[in-house]
């Protein structure tokens, strides 16, 4: 899972948005997902790439309202989605 963030350069440090925060809300949540089933977790019964992408945005949006695109792969079966995020 990948994801963008745009923006204007804020503070002193100059960055968009904390890097260090974005892994961790993107860690979080993929250990939403972790050892369950996805198709019995809400907005997921039918967990395509094209709804994991859904997934990974809302929850991160809140927190990150730059947040320009989601990337899910299956790099496995060289499959990817990539979600742009309206705003």
């Amino acid at each position: 899972m990948e994801a963008t963030v745009r923006g204007e350069a804020q503070g002193p440090v100059g960055w968009v948005a904390d890097l260090g925060d974005l892994g961790a809300a993107l860690n979080s949540a993929a250990a939403e997902l972790d050892h369950s089933l996805l198709n019995e977790t809400a907005g997921l019964e039918s967990p395509t790439l094209e709804h994991l992408c859904l997934f990974f945005a809302e929850r991160l949006r809140p927190q990150f309202p730059g947040l320009a695109r989601i990337v899910v792969a299956r790099p496995t079966i060289s499959e990817s989605c990539a979600y742009l995020v309206p705003g």
